[in-house]
């Protein structure tokens, strides 16, 4: 699942933590127009979207899934309220990683000095540089979808 929506009202919220930019939510718990009800597990929510998971707010939640993290990235709610929020946290990360896993992989294939008690080193390493890329890749992906997604959605009212 990278992204999806529910058409909904939200009936509990679970705060968990809410940061300067973000917050954790520990559950959220939907009814379907249909009567029955979703519940979303542990969420990431840029605080502009957090402002509107309250309970009663009816509408359409916009969530994504990458790898380890799983939020809700946007809303459109009955009122005519939106906001979308996606951070590139991740990406800036896998970035940081993959250039110094890189560079610690070029200065230790030509230092002479290495040993073979910095196995270790190498192997970490490489990890690190085979794991980066497609943390980097499925990261953005997930982003560029969401945003695509809520974008070509903006003509849906609730």
């Amino acid at each position: 699942m990278a992204v999806r929506t529910i058409d909904g009202t939200l009936e509990e919220v679970e705060l968990k933590n809410r940061r300067k930019l973000g917050s954790v939510y520990s559950r959220l718990l939907f009814r379907l127009p249909d009567g029955r009800s979703e519940r979303v597990g542990k969420s990431v929510v840029w605080n502009n979207v957090a402002d509107h998971l309250k309970p009663g707010k009816s509408g359409r939640f916009y969530l994504y899934g990458a790898i380890d993290h799983r939020g809700i990235h946007g809303v459109r709610t009955a009122d005519g309220a939106e906001a979308f929020g996606f951070g590139k946290q991740n990406e800036i990360v896998a970035i940081a990683v993959l250039v110094m896993a890189g560079l610690t992989f070029y200065l230790n294939m030509n230092d002479p000095r290495v040993t073979v008690f910095d196995d270790l080193i190498w192997i970490i390493t490489l990890i690190l540089l085979i794991g980066a890329g497609p943390m980097f890749l499925a990261y953005r992906h997930t982003r560029v979808q969401a945003e695509r997604q809520f974008r070509e959605d903006s003509g849906y009212r609730p």
